[in-house]
């Protein structure tokens, strides 16, 4: 997936690091640090929830054509080389009620839906060379969802949180961290990205939700690496043409197709923009990911 340009370029880079490493002690890693993802606004680019005659143009949808739009993550965190480190949980937002066509509304409090990643390693370069330390990988499969008449997106999103658990244990929790800087960056971005769509296909065999759901227009996937300092700038540079590829989910509509995302490090704070498009309707959402 990544060209031969991009490899030679990193083991230069770390090659000259290792000579360094190899002359002093590694130093201590930074102190861990809790990241967040939330959003911070929302738009209703074609509402879900509408329903107009054909000759008046009136609405006639009960009780009307707004949306009443919120979001749900399904949160995960696991340690690489870190036996059941593996972590995942649900996080619901508020809703935003109302929401009309061709409305954009700032979020706050609960409607961002905030997921906070507490005491996360930003490693740097040299902090590789210490077996002691493991690199985090963290982040969200979030849902745009819009409320119907039975709420019963929780107990998919509970299922599918279970799994992605025991996933993630088997595909980098039981991984081992390997001591060469080069084969750290494959291990990393290989899991993430050229196993990204077996994860799905596990996932979606297990999804307790039976249909009985409020709507939802469509998934994304958010991914940090817990990397600072020169290691997270590299990995920068290296995922600065990389994008989360879109995964139908073929037979269910939960869990939702994933119609993109973005990955991030913990350099500093990122911003994303992501449309979801599905069930009728198209919201689009700007999200922010940095230091809680």
């Amino acid at each position: 997936m990544r060209g031969r340009s991009v490899r030679v370029a990193v083991i230069g880079l770390v090659s000259a690091i290792g000579l360094i490493a190899a002359a002093c002690a590694p130093p201590p890693p930074a102190a861990p640090k809790n990241w967040s993802l939330k959003a911070t606004s929302i738009t209703s680019n074609d509402s879900q929830d509408e329903v107009r005659d054909p000759f008046f143009n009136a609405c006639i949808a009960i009780p009307n054509c707004d949306d009443e739009a919120y979001l749900i993550h399904v949160a995960f965190k696991v340690t690489i080389g870190q036996a059941n480190s593996a972590e995942a949980w649900v996080v619901t937002g508020d809703k935003v009620n109302g929401l009309s066509e061709g409305e954009t509304n700032a979020l706050s409090g609960g409607q961002q839906a905030p997921v906070t990643f507490n005491g996360i390693k930003p490693l740097d370069i040299l902090d590789v060379f210490n077996p002691s330390n493991k690199l985090t990988v963290f982040g969200t499969y979030t849902w745009a969802a819009e409320e119907d008449t039975i709420n019963s997106l929780s107990t998919g999103a509970n299922g599918l949180a279970n799994t992605f658990k025991s996933v993630l244990n088997s595909l980098l929790a039981s991984a081992t961290l390997p001591s060469n800087e080069q084969a750290i960056i494959d291990l990393v971005l290989d899991a993430l990205f050229d196993n990204i769509g077996s994860l799905f296909n596990i996932i979606v065999s297990n999804i307790p939700c039976l249909g009985l759901c409020d709507d939802v227009l469509g998934g994304a996937v958010y991914v940090g690496l817990g990397a600072g300092g020169t290691l997270g700038s590299t990995l920068n540079s290296l995922l600065g043409g990389v994008t989360i590829p879109n995964i139908a989910i073929p037979l269910v509509d939960v869990p939702p197709d994933v119609q993109g995302g973005g990955i991030f490090t913990m350099t500093g704070p990122k911003n994303f923009t992501q449309t979801f498009s599905g069930a009728d309707g198209q919201h689009t959402y700007s999200f922010t990911s940095g230091q809680a």
